[in-house]
């Protein structure tokens, strides 16, 4: 699904959501607002040292809502200080504030999540990875230099969420 459809209009966020680390650690912490220059400085650079999982996702779309628990389950394999996973949530304005925090709870999604704020999408897509169609479920698996070390299009699974986790840590397949 097209993010262009999804970021017409600027995203608010007043509401809070589960949030914490892949070993289910949680904390209340508000939905953040993140403009499409912002992305590496709050998102990617904080988190050098590790691996960091980035999922782009929204609650209209069935394939994100499929494949958060194969994320969650796939993130409990590796310890907090090897892998950090944040959410990236694309909703519009008008189901941000309600639907993101309710999915996330009612899940027990144990991640941050940031909601993208933009009003031009192809802005917020270049500024992720120039060659990402906008489209949604998106993965960017940054290696612990900060570096894209894996990209996943579409619907994920348990094992291609820990595959790619593995190959960034450079175990490979246990």
């Amino acid at each position: 699904m097209k993010l262009e459809r999804v970021l017409a209009a600027p995203l608010l966020a007043a509401a809070l959501l589960a949030a914490g680390g892949p070993a289910g650690r949680a904390a209340a912490e508000p939905v953040k607002l993140l403009r499409p220059e912002q992305y590496r400085a709050r998102i990617v650079a904080p988190r050098k040292g590790r691996v960091l999982l980035v999922n782009f996702w929204a609650t209209w779309c069935v394939p994100c809502r499929e494949e958060m628990p194969d994320l969650v389950a796939a993130s409990q394999a590796f310890p907090s200080r090897d892998l950090a996973v944040v959410l990236v949530s694309v909703d519009s304005a008008r189901s941000a504030s309600a639907e993101v925090p309710k999915f996330l709870s009612q899940l027990k999604i144990p991640f941050v999540c940031w909601l993208a704020k933009t009003h031009d999408p192809q802005d917020f897509i270049d500024a992720v990875d120039a060659n990402w169609d906008g489209s949604v479920p998106y993965t960017i698996v940054y290696g612990r230099d900060g570096r894209p070390a894996a990209k996943l299009s579409g619907r994920q699974t348990v094992a291609a969420f820990s595959e790619a986790v593995r190959k960034a840590l450079g175990t490979g397949r246990p």
